[in-house]
């Protein structure tokens, strides 16, 4: 069984977007639960808008992917099958 770590900079599925966003809100919460303040609050809220940014790029990167790979496989196939 292979198991890969999630991937920041070549995001390949629906389950790297959303491990970078689980382990990022978890991050959040951890800090926020250890320190609480004003500046603290608006880092966390740079960060997690710095993150779904992230995800929106990385949505966009595997549809881009999705659909190039889905033209190849068309232009391979012959049209009778």
């Amino acid at each position: 069984m292979n198991v890969r770590l999630p991937s920041v900079r070549h995001p390949h599925s629906f389950y790297d977007v959303f491990s970078v966003v689980a382990i990022a809100v978890a991050i959040v919460a951890l800090v926020l639960t250890v320190r609480y303040g004003e500046v603290i609050r608006l880092e966390m809220v740079a960060f997690m808008a710095i993150v779904f940014l992230w995800a929106g790029w990385a949505i966009e990167r595997i549809l881009a992917e999705s659909e190039d790979r889905s033209k190849r496989r068309r232009r391979r196939e012959p049209p009778w099958d």
